[in-house]
């Protein structure tokens, strides 16, 4: 879970630096740019191990 939870905050803080126009070399908003990969691999392995680790999580507490 702690592994989602940092993804995310990766995916929050690209879009901050897309707003604030910050490391303009990573091409913030275009496709197939790096930034726009750094996003999209973030907010997917994020949503993943989250999503994975409550359902861990709530098998556990439910084999007890």
């Amino acid at each position: 879970m702690l592994l989602g939870v940092g993804c995310l905050v990766v995916v929050v803080l690209v879009h901050v630096c897309e707003r604030l126009h910050l490391l303009p070399w990573m091409g913030w908003g275009l496709r197939h740019s790096p930034g726009h990969y750094l996003d999209l691999c973030a907010a997917v392995i994020g949503l993943t191990s989250l999503s994975a680790g409550y359902f861990v999580c709530a098998l556990r507490g439910r084999m007890k």
